[in-house]
């Protein structure tokens, strides 16, 4: 038996119902990232994948042939390096998507202006947003793992958490990407952030060398920057080896995500709005 026309008109003056919870706002704003992402995956993944190998091949293999036999703490010198390159890759992956990506969304696309007409407040958006840049940390550090297994690093069963210390450092990163995203009026000024900050963080927090034992400013200076401490969190991981140390490094990484966080949301915040 047919409905009645009064029947149809009833439904259409139904209410819709959005699924407006927190869960689904976050992962609509990681879906929306996610689906740009792959329509270019391939000029997307190739650099953060080929620069890691790259750097893998010659300072690892080519350096590597020249440095003492035994390694350092414990470790083959390829296996070294590799437990320093899976972080600092997700490092970078997370940095450019919330420097140079958020201000192209903020200032070129507008992105975020038709996000705050839809029930997105700020804090959902740019949670969402590092959400996605800890996904991508995730997948990368992965990758990078096996790709440097590969050419002869030698893991362990405890490295199947290196992409979890992965997650956490691109949130941490993309949490300090969206601060200074926030200051910058020019998308050309990156390159003083990018020159001036991340590089001396990829060289000096122990990705290459042991920090420690050299200089005691070099120390300090090492146990200030963020990148340190999850290297060093993956470098135990590698090693199986795990002391206090290893559990002030967790402290302090989590001490620097949440302050980021913080920050991060309050800045973006105001720049959004203003």
């Amino acid at each position: 038996m047919s409905s009645s026309p009064a029947n149809g008109l009833s439904e259409l003056h139904q209410p819709i119902r959005l699924r407006t919870s927190l869960f689904w706002s976050l992962y609509g704003v990681w879906y929306r990232h996610f689906r740009v992402y792959t329509k270019t995956f391939l000029a997307n993944a190739t650099p953060p994948l080929l620069e890691p190998l790259f750097f893998f091949t010659a300072v690892a293999i080519g350096l590597g042939n020249y440095v003492q036999p035994g390694g350092f703490e414990g470790l083959s010198y390829r296996t070294f390096v590799a437990s320093g390159l899976v972080i600092s890759s997700a490092m970078f992956t997370a940095i450019f998507e919330t420097t140079f990506g958020t201000f192209v969304r903020l200032v070129f696309q507008k992105t975020y202006d038709a996000m705050l007409g839809t029930h997105l407040r700020v804090s959902e958006i740019f949670v969402g947003e590092m959400l996605f840049a800890a996904t991508k940390g995730a997948v990368f550090s992965t990758v990078v793992l096996l790709v440097t297994m590969a050419f002869g690093a030698r893991p362990n069963v405890w490295c199947v958490l290196v992409p979890v210390v992965g997650m956490l450092t691109s949130y941490l990163f993309a949490s300090i990407g969206l601060i200074v995203t926030s200051y910058v009026k020019m998308i050309n000024n990156f390159s003083f952030f990018t020159t001036g900050v991340i590089t001396p963080l990829f060289f000096f927090s122990g990705t290459f060398f042991p920090i420690k034992g050299h200089y005691v400013w070099l120390d300090v200076v090492s146990n200030v920057l963020p990148l340190t401490h999850p290297i060093e969190i993956s470098r135990a991981l590698f090693e199986a080896h795990f002391t206090p140390a290893t559990l002030a490094h967790v402290a302090a990484l989590t001490a620097y995500i949440v302050v980021c966080h913080v920050l991060a949301l309050r800045r973006m915040t105001q720049r959004v709005l203003s």
